[in-house]
């Protein structure tokens, strides 16, 4: 009798216990949504400068205060430069190409361009193999005007956006640097604080971290090389070829370079038909064999190669991976969705090793 109470009464503390526990966790979610998506930044940013990291604390003599405060300035400066240069020359010159489309769209100039689109090659070879077009009264100078008008729209509203969301902005990025600091300096007790936590053998819980370090690392590189290095090489087409707005066209093609569809073709591609409708054609062909065989070359080769080969994620896994991710969580998807997928296969591997082998049969 006293034996069962006794397991009653051990079994009743362990359920308040854990129910606690989870409320607990809940409010402690409830605390922090707020900062989750810094606070999420702040880690993908740590995991992948940790090996910098480490070389500066050798450096230091072992000194993390000092190695955290050297690399939480070096990330700071890295992405707030950037950031603020680019943002400035991005600003105005889609300011600028916003003045231009709405000065040729009150003046007529681009009704003029858009009627006289038929006397171009590309309008000669409609009217020779597009006359379904006809049958249902298509008015492409028409589309293209609207369309135009509806692009001019909607960068002024970004525009707006931009200045409305500056405080968010600013706020988040304060709320990285100051995680920088503590992360660096104290993530590694975290780490082994909460590794010692999770209920597994020691084998499996190190096998699950290095994969996700790994997926973190290779993702972030992988998608930060590509893109950098699509939106120069695009960039350089773009000035080569004489578009106006250069360096708005190379950073859309590195933004689009990070997506799993499309890729920067989404941006170089458009413009190789505005210079053959403008019957620019010897700078249009030359755009779009250079977009063909150098710009989208390098996400060929260069995005497999690196997080493929570190990763170890199947590129149908990849591109699902990053293309849920963008639905589920947004820009930093992009990054989480690998993650996801690379802990899930970590475990699989756990999973087919421990549980799914059979005993062989006498």
């Amino acid at each position: 009798m006293n034996d069962n109470f006794a397991v009653n009464r051990q079994q009743l503390f362990a359920a308040f216990f854990f129910a606690a526990f989870i409320f607990l966790l809940f409010q402690l979610y409830a605390l922090f949504a707020t900062f989750l998506v810094p606070l999420v930044w702040t880690v993908i940013l740590v995991l992948t400068f940790y090996p910098l990291y480490s070389l500066v604390l050798g450096m230091c003599r072992g000194r993390r205060t000092l190695a955290a405060l050297g690399m939480t300035l070096f990330v700071v400066l890295m992405v707030a430069i950037p950031v603020v240069f680019f943002s400035g020359v991005l600003a105005r010159e889609v300011a600028d190409f916003y003045r231009q489309v709405r000065h040729a769209v009150v003046s007529g100039e681009l009704q003029q361009l858009l009627a006289g689109w038929r006397d171009t090659a590309p309008g000669q070879l409609w009217q020779e193999w597009g006359p379904q077009a006809e049958a249902f009264d298509i008015d492409l100078p028409g589309l293209a005007l609207t369309g135009a008008n509806t692009v001019s729209q909607y960068i002024l509203e970004q525009l707006r956006n931009v200045a409305q969301n500056v405080f968010r902005f600013i706020f988040g990025f304060v709320v990285m640097s100051f995680s920088l600091f503590f992360l660096f300096r104290d993530g590694e007790g975290w780490y082994h604080t909460v590794r010692d936590l999770l209920p597994m053998e020691p084998g499996h819980k190190e096998a699950i971290f290095v994969r996700l370090y790994d997926t973190v690392s290779a993702v972030v590189q992988g998608m930060v090389a590509t893109a950098v290095t699509q939106g120069a090489l695009a960039g350089i087409g773009f000035w080569a070829v004489g578009l106006s707005f250069s360096f708005s066209l190379a950073c859309l093609s590195a933004f689009f370079a990070m997506l799993p569809i499309g890729g920067a073709a989404a941006v170089w591609l458009p413009c190789a038909g505005y210079l053959a409708i403008s019957g620019l054609w010897g700078q249009a062909i030359g755009l779009l064999l250079y977009g063909t065989f150098v710009i989208s070359m390098v996400d060929n080769f260069l995005k497999p190669f690196i997080i493929g080969g570190r990763a170890k994620l199947p590129t149908v896994f990849l591109f699902f991976g990053i293309l849920g991710g963008l639905q589920a969580y947004g820009f930093l998807g992009m990054f989480l969705g690998p993650v996801v997928l690379g802990t899930i296969l970590a475990f699989v591997e756990i999973y087919r090793q421990e549980y799914a082998q059979q005993p062989a049969r006498p």
